[in-house]
């Protein structure tokens, strides 16, 4: 019978976990909320326009954007009243682009 042998028959022995665990969440919440103080007060950009970037960025829906902020108002409080400076953000997340230039497709 063709496909008797399938090279993929036993590659997973064990159900595989969801990828999303709360520390992984809490996480992303937290880059997000980064990556909206630096949009919003750094690179001058609208509301709209954050999140629209941050939806390009996170792969995630303007409502979830919006509730994960939501969550994190404090934290982007602090940046703001700490004003945070682009150099301090890169040395938490260096493998986003902190350069300032903000390419929005679409828009």
């Amino acid at each position: 019978m063709k496909g008797q042998y399938s090279l993929y028959d036993n590659l997973i022995f064990t159900p595989i976990e969801p990828s999303h665990s709360k520390p992984n969440l809490a996480r992303r919440a937290d880059a997000i909320a980064y990556r909206y103080y630096y949009y919003g007060s750094l690179c001058r950009m609208l509301y709209e326009d954050c999140v629209h970037k941050l939806h390009l960025e996170f792969f995630l829906e303007p409502d979830t954007i919006y509730n994960e902020l939501k969550k994190r108002t404090s934290l982007v409080n602090r940046l703001v009243n700490e004003r945070t400076t682009v150099s301090e953000l890169r040395k938490l997340y260096p493998h986003f682009d902190w350069s300032g230039r903000v390419n929005l497709p679409g828009l």
